[in-house]
């Protein structure tokens, strides 16, 4: 993720060769989950600066994350930051209100360190009335 892409994508297929391989009986076999690569992948790219292509692995990892566990939660945000990075501010304030929700159930850490990323990542937009919303629920979530 050094903004080395090709070294960036032979990790990621090393990644997936060695997760297809694993077995039910492998010691962590339950700590894998079918959302851990396109989550991975969609945080990658969007550190490499290719919010375009971490848009389409985070939705894939939403569209396959339980609703409310705290990989959606980082995918989520992570989501927002990509939508923002490419200036779809509907989109990034949409995502980050679902991310927030997730996060006031689990109280997911990792998630909640993206999703104030994702609020700063907003802040030039801030004059507009759902930014200050958003950004209103990320100031709540710091005092509950």
């Amino acid at each position: 993720m050094q903004q080395e892409v090709q070294r960036c994508e032979l990790a990621l297929s090393a990644a997936e060769s060695r997760l297809s391989k694993a077995q039910p009986s492998d010691a962590a076999a339950e700590l894998g989950s079918p959302t851990h690569l396109p989550r991975l992948a969609g945080s990658c790219y969007l550190f490499l600066g290719d919010a375009r292509r971490a848009e389409r692995f985070l939705q894939d990892t939403m569209r396959q994350a339980g609703r409310s566990t705290k990989a959606a939660a980082v995918a989520a945000a992570n989501l927002a930051l990509a939508h923002t990075r490419q200036t779809k501010v509907d989109e990034a304030v949409g995502t980050l209100h679902q991310a927030i929700d997730i996060i006031e159930h689990n109280r997911g850490g990792g998630g909640m360190n993206i999703a104030f990323a994702a609020g700063r990542a907003l802040s030039r937009w801030q004059g507009q009335p759902a930014v200050r919303d958003v950004q209103d629920r990320l100031l709540a979530l710091m005092t509950s």
